[in-house]
């Protein structure tokens, strides 16, 4: 990406006023009651380069919850705590065609640690006397990538999220009957939606990913925040596995490792480059956003961001 402040701006710019024709189309998910509170048309875009460069837009001060992209921050937790191959012995690698919540890609384990049933997986993994411990230790990791002053649990969402969770306590209960951990399903689970009730804004949400688009580096201190060996396990997971069932697609039609959450957020990091994140509510059957997927599209082909050409 060899342009100028300006003409970087000026094409993001464009690029947002083009995605203007995604407008409308999606629908806000249900099965968290807290979410259908949101102004569905809510929008933020954020871009930071790993040389320090940030450009943000749209409503940047909304503070929005994580949701499914806490998975990053469970999977690295849990590649520091025991080791990749104790990890993928216990969940899996690769991406499946089935939704996100779903109980069919489990079989002897979870497909991948970025469909509910694998974080749930990597969050039992997460060392800690107690649940209490084990959350401020996934809290501070956001803290120190984002470096967002606001950042805490939403407790309105974990609230919402935790009296709706029939399914994933489902899964959580099934992980524990094929002896994937020997927790108590209830706490884990409740780790789990936690880490999902974390709240950033946009410029939060792209420092993250500014982190891991810089090796593990923190973009403001260059101090050393994740290792580089964690950094690309998780950014190749993001790749094939970060938008859910339509994650081949989404690789070959934008180019960037993502991750999705159900919340309207997307991160996306070009790695040595910078890191991109989008805030659209609205998502389509497979639970991304709508109007997020086709701005990194538009964005990825203007900026020369797809990381394949």
């Amino acid at each position: 990406m060899l342009l100028n402040k300006e003409l970087i701006d000026e094409k993001i710019r464009i690029a947002i006023e083009n995605s203007k024709k995604y407008i409308g189309k999606g629908e806000v998910p249900s099965y968290i009651p807290e979410l259908l509170n949101v102004d569905r048309d809510n929008f933020a875009f954020c871009l930071v380069g790993t040389t320090g460069d940030i450009f943000t837009y749209g409503d940047d001060e909304i503070v929005f919850s994580l949701q499914s992209i806490s998975k990053i921050l469970t999977l690295i937790l849990a590649l520091s705590d025991t080791t990749p191959a104790y990890l993928y012995s216990k969940v899996g690698s690769e991406p499946t065609s089935y939704e996100f919540n779903s109980l069919i890609p489990i079989g002897d384990k979870a497909a991948n640690p970025f469909i509910n049933a694998g974080a749930i997986t990597t969050s039992s993994m997460i060392l800690g006397s107690d649940n209490e411990e084990k959350f401020d230790r996934i809290l501070g990791l956001f803290r120190s990538m984002s470096e967002f002053e606001g950042t805490k649990m939403d407790e309105g969402i974990y609230t919402s999220e935790i009296a709706t969770a029939d399914r994933n306590k489902a899964i959580a209960y099934y992980l524990k009957s094929k002896g994937i951990f020997d927790q108590n399903p209830d706490e884990v689970l409740d780790l789990y939606i936690k880490a999902c009730s974390i709240g950033t804004n946009i410029e939060g949400l792209a420092m993250m990913g500014a982190v891991l688009a810089n090796k593990g580096i923190g973009i403001k201190t260059r101090e050393m925040i994740v290792p580089e060996n964690i950094v690309q396990i998780v950014v190749s997971q993001m790749a094939s596995c970060g938008m859910y069932e339509n994650s081949g697609a989404y690789l070959m039609n934008v180019g960037i490792p993502s991750k999705s959450g159900v919340s309207g957020a997307i991160v996306g990091v070009v790695p040595e480059v910078c890191s991109l994140a989008v805030y659209s509510p609205r998502l389509d059957k497979t639970g991304n956003s709508v109007r997020g997927k086709g701005l990194f599209k538009i964005i990825s082909q203007d900026l020369g961001l797809n990381i394949f050409v």
